[in-house]
This record gives structure tokens, C-alpha cells and sequence, in this order.
């Protein structure tokens, strides 16, 4: 026990000293799942909790603020005003990647005030994007970032990361040009490590898997493409972290379940990813839910967790991570 606090200390001193370094402020939650310097993403969680946000709710240190995600103090998946609240003091993200448009997640003049240079969405969306952050930028006389389309499956590189959006199981009501939205999950990759973020989402799609490579039909650890020559599809490697929602609580029978997921949506993925060494998480590491409405949307996190299958823990607003 000794040794292990210990290490968990010495990580907490490395990763404190890294962020003084960024100019951020160097509060540590926790330090989870590193034992090397190259690996491993520091996350930040700016927002834990589903649509609905009042900022009354501010002075309930348990109520969760809208789903929101800082990757080593550099990018964010998807902003919405109530994101600031839990920023590191002094951090200024490079890039952004949006999930999806809806206004939980997706917010033009948040996105313009983040000062970021560069913002992602997927191809289908990316005009009515480009506009709006345009508008909302010249309202507040400040500079727009770059809205730059991504297509499903393409990986891009923003601050030593690889970025790839594949299929969510989820829906907005947004029509383009005649072409009706579609929304994201993200694999994030530095070095070694493999995060995926699944929000919001009902379960996997199958092409998301293969796209990630975590397909059923690909044997993990064999190094080949999953059954094509597709450049954007990935690699049979297994993740090393893993955050998805769990907006629909312990209901398994809620009416969102064909776009949301509940805990047990979640534990029968993770277990079987586990199984077949899809999944392989360093020791001591949990799959982690966000995106939490229900009664869990109010709930600390030990309550929560308390009644959460074995290897799952709830997120909470601010709370910081070095995952895989």
C-alpha cells in the first residue's frame, strides 16, 4: 500500500508539474492508469451531465453540468457557457471537436468565446456550423476559429493526438442542403493509448466498431485491417480507456433507448470488450459514465457508485484523469 501511494503520488507531482508548465492551473483530482511518461491522456471533465442545464444549479456542488471534455488542456470535445466554469484557470484549447449539434453540446457563441483556432464537426453539418460560428462571432467582435468538416473514419492531428469521428447511435432534427445530420463519437490516440468517447450514443454501431477496430469478427492484437484496404479504418489494437454515457440511468427500459444508453447498455459492452481483450484498461482504471441524467444527474458520485456494476464509476464536474 505504501508503494502504491507512493507512485500515485509521484504521477500527481509529474502531472502537476506539466500543467504549471502549459500555464494551467495545477489542481489534480486524481491520477489513474500511467506508469510512463509517454503514456497516457490527461482528461478533464468540464461537464458530466445531460441536457437541461439551469445555473441555478451552480450552487449544488453534485448537480452535473452539460457533457463536456478537455483533453490534455489543449482540445475540447464539445462546449456549451457552462463548460467555463470548470476550465483550468489560464487554459487556452487549441481545437474543438463537436459531437453533434444539439444545444447541450453545441453552443456557436461558447465556441467562439473559447478562444479556440480550430473547430470540427462532421461533414454533414459542417456549412450550417461554418455560419453560425460565423454569425455568432461577428455579434461578439471576436475572431471565428476554422469549422473544418470531418468525415466518418478520417483521423486527424491536433497537440501530439489523432483525432478519428466514427457513427453514434443518435439523431438531431438538423437537415442541411436535404442531408439529414449525423453524429459522433471519437477515438483519441497519443502514443499507446486508445480512449474512446461515446456520448451520446445508444450502444456501438457496428461500422463505429469496425471503424476503431474493435469489430467483432477481428481477432484484437493481430495488426491487420478488419476485412478491407480502407485507409481511415483502423487497426485490430484494443482500447486502453473508455468513456461513454449513461443518460439513461439504471432503466434499462427508457423510452431514449434507441438513442441513449443506460449503465447496463454500458456494462455489457465494457464486460464483453473486456472478454475478448477489446478492452484493456491499465490497473486500477474504471470505464467511466458521463452524460447523466435521471436521478443520477444530482447524485454524488461515491452514491452512485456504490450501486454501479463492478469496474464502472461515475464521473463528476471537474473531475481530472490520466487515462490508458
Amino acid at each position: 500500500m505504501k508503494n502504491m501511494t507512493t507512485r500515485r503520488h509521484f504521477l500527481a507531482s509529474t502531472a502537476a508539474t506539466a500543467l504549471a508548465a502549459a500555464g494551467c492551473s495545477t489542481t489534480i483530482a486524481e491520477t489513474v492508469g500511467s506508469t510512463t511518461s509517454n503514456r497516457g491522456i490527461r482528461v478533464r471533465f468540464l461537464g458530466s451531465g445531460a441536457a437541461g442545464w439551469k445555473s441555478e444549479w451552480a450552487k449544488n456542488p453534485h448537480m452535473r453540468r452539460q457533457s463536456s471534455l478537455l483533453l490534455e488542456n489543449k482540445v475540447m470535445i464539445d462546449c456549451t457557457m457552462c463548460a467555463f466554469d470548470k476550465m483550468p484557470a489560464g487554459c487556452r484549447p487549441e481545437a474543438l471537436f463537436q459531437t453533434h449539434s444539439h444545444g447541450d453540446h453545441y453552443n456557436p457563441s461558447a465556441a467562439v468565446k473559447s478562444g479556440v483556432k480550430r473547430m470540427y464537426v462532421q461533414e454533414t453539418w459542417s456549412a450550417a456550423a461554418r455560419k453560425e460560428v460565423a454569425e455568432a462571432a461577428a455579434k461578439l467582435n471576436l475572431p471565428a476559429p476554422e469549422v473544418i468538416a470531418l468525415p466518418f473514419g478520417k483521423a486527424v492531428e491536433e497537440s501530439g493526438m489523432r483525432f478519428t469521428g466514427v457513427p453514434a447511435n443518435h439523431s438531431t432534427s438538423r437537415v442541411t442542403d436535404g442531408v439529414l445530420e449525423r453524429t459522433s463519437l471519437y477515438l483519441v490516440e497519443k502514443g499507446p493509448s486508445r480512449l474512446l468517447y461515446a456520448t451520446d450514443t445508444g450502444g456501438i454501431p457496428g461500422d463505429a466498431a469496425r471503424m476503431i477496430g474493435i469489430d467483432p469478427h477481428v481477432t484484437p492484437g493481430t495488426k491487420k485491417k478488419p476485412f478491407t484496404d480502407n485507409p481511415y479504418v483502423h487497426a485490430a489494437e484494443p482500447i486502453t480507456a473508455f468513456i461513454m454515457e449513461a443518460t439513461n440511468g439504471a432503466n434499462d427500459d427508457d423510452f431514449r433507448i434507441f438513442v441513449h444508453s443506460s449503465v447496463q447498455t454500458v456494462a455489457r459492452i465494457a464486460n464483453m470488450l473486456k472478454r475478448t481483450k477489446r478492452l484493456v484498461l491499465p490497473p486500477g482504471q474504471s470505464v467511466m459514465l458521463t452524460h447523466l441524467a435521471v436521478k443520477y444527474r444530482s447524485w454524488p458520485s461515491e452514491k452512485i457508485n456504490a450501486e454501479l456494476p463492478e469496474g464502472l464509476r461515475a464521473a463528476y464536474d471537474g473531475l481530472e484523469l490520466l487515462l490508458g
